[in-house]
């Protein structure tokens, strides 16, 4: 009997059907009322830009959001995506046409997923990794058993030698020394096996560029979940998203169709020259012919998490005259073209690019950004602001998330308007490193998503959110002019 999971158990679900009722019962029973953008297309799909942030399994909450998003009869124009929010990106740039639902077919794709299968390292590893996630006091028992080996060894080398001399006198002593012995050389030997199995796992961890699991089966997954939907090469990639249906705008007179585009984005961190890369938009930077690199590459290396993952590589970059000058356009004209290039998860740098879709030249927004934020921080947690109670971990980990949420948080806080078009999925129960995810938890995952879409839906207005965004730019263009510039200088010189 196939116990797998169906696709059908996520969408009749009783909350997700209940979700999709309330937006009827609030924008009419075809949603014909809901206002979330001035693109459509013929068969009046209104169309947005989506960003998806990284989050590990915590992906499978993005589906559901989504899900109800294409539901809602809202489809997609620009894509971008960090980590696991890029494996949905790209499932839903390569899926079908622009038109088209993807979500169900997503969810059959994971329904035939074993998670696990991405934990592709060593045996051991896999089952170190199994332990430490699923087993709460699991690397309490470690500690608790490397110091009971530690104390064992030193109290029995101690005791032998203080009956080692008593032997000589009495058998009892004799014998208890023996076995004593015995004993230590047991334990020694597991002492040293342990060390050597350990010794043997960092060795194999340094060579496969300090990762724990090869990524390959991801790799392979993705390629053939490519390649099933006729995405071959960088060159299918790109020619699918650019593929657009006769699409019109609602203010024709202030508006134009004609000038809107399509187009996905995977962010990247670069560690060897330490810059942040988007493919397929910098392929140019490795490869004189981008059909070289397959597109599913460019999601392995967004979703490369440090440690848990070898990082990418991409190796013997040709330094050709046209790869210099697609270095020097891009980053400093002075630099030298790397030899390899050593990918680790975007959300290092980025794991929010909103601001992959603001265009200054664009008063009147045709479409808006809207972004899937996925939150699994706990909020009944006690508050972090007294800095004498951190630990160590508590030290390293709020350094590591000032790094990498500075960069999207910056650009946030001086465009607000964009965070109108965020919704946020709360995932405080779920391990977003769980690849042992039960059935029952991607089904409450997934719902999540689907509810949050839902209250996003609910609360999100179009009209003031064009508004908004008009006068935003209205303002920042004033602000920039040269005139203006050159008034008030002119000003501040007669004070």
């Amino acid at each position: 009997m196939d116990k797998k999971l169906k696709p059908e158990q996520f969408i009749q679900h009783a909350e997700v059907i209940q979700c999709l009722t309330e937006l009827k019962s609030r924008f009419g029973d075809n949603l014909e009322n809901l206002l979330v953008s001035d693109t459509l297309d013929e068969e009046n799909h209104q169309y947005v830009n989506l960003v998806q942030k990284g989050g590990g399994v915590l992906g499978v909450a993005l589906v559901g959001y989504t899900y109800i998003l294409e539901q809602a009869g809202i489809r997609f124009l620009r894509l971008a995506g960090t980590s696991a929010g890029a494996i949905n990106t790209s499932l839903l740039a390569v899926i079908g046409n622009k038109q088209d639902k993807k979500s169900e077919k997503i969810l059959q794709y994971l329904c035939e997923l074993n998670f696990f299968d991405l934990v592709d390292g060593h045996p051991i590893a896999r089952w170190l990794i199994k332990k430490i996630i699923t087993k709460k006091k699991f690397e309490r028992q470690l500690r608790r058993y490397a110091i009971i080996l530690g104390i064992s060894l030193v109290s029995i080398f101690v005791i032998n030698g203080l009956f080692l001399g008593l032997g000589n006198y009495f058998n009892w002593a004799k014998m208890l020394t023996a076995i004593l012995f015995y004993v230590f050389l047991f334990l020694l030997v597991i002492t040293a096996s342990v060390a050597f199995i350990g010794n043997y796992l960092l060795k194999r961890f340094k060579r496969s560029g300090f990762g724990v699991n090869p990524g390959q089966f991801f790799y392979d997954w993705m390629k053939e979940r490519m390649e099933e939907n006729g995405v071959s090469t960088t060159t299918a990639l790109n020619q699918r998203v650019a593929a657009l249906p006769n699409l019109r705008v609602r203010k024709p007179l202030t508006q134009n169709a004609s000038t809107l585009f399509s187009d996905v984005s995977f962010i990247c961190s670069e560690l060897v020259t330490e810059n942040k890369i988007e493919f397929p938009r910098m392929c140019h930077l490795f490869r004189e012919n981008i059909d070289a690199l397959h597109p599913a590459g460019f999601v392995r290396a967004s979703m490369s998490i440090p440690i848990f993952f070898e990082s990418f590589l991409i190796d013997e970059i040709p330094a050709t005259p046209a790869i210099k000058k697609a270095w020097a356009d891009c980053f400093d004209p002075d630099m030298t073209v790397p030899r390899s290039a050593r990918f680790v998860d975007g959300g290092i740098l980025s794991n929010f690019p909103i601001n992959i879709f603001y265009n200054p030249a664009i008063i009147e927004p045709r479409v808006p950004s809207f972004g899937i934020d996925l939150d699994d921080s706990d909020p009944t947690a006690p508050a972090q602001d007294n800095v004498e109670t951190w630990s160590l971990m508590n030290y390293v980990g709020r350094m590591f998330n000032t790094i990498r949420f500075y960069y999207d948080k910056d650009f946030l806080l001086k465009n607000k308007v964009f965070k109108k078009g965020i919704g946020t999925i709360p995932l405080a129960e779920f391990n977003w490193l769980n690849f042992f995810l039960s059935d029952e938890d991607k089904l409450k995952m997934f719902v999540k998503g689907a509810r949050a879409a839902t209250e996003f839906l609910k609360t999100f207005n179009w009209e003031q959110y064009q508004q908004e965004r008009v006068e935003m730019q209205t303002v920042l263009n004033d602000k920039q002019r040269p005139e203006k510039t050159a008034q008030a200088v002119i000003a501040k010189s007669h004070i």
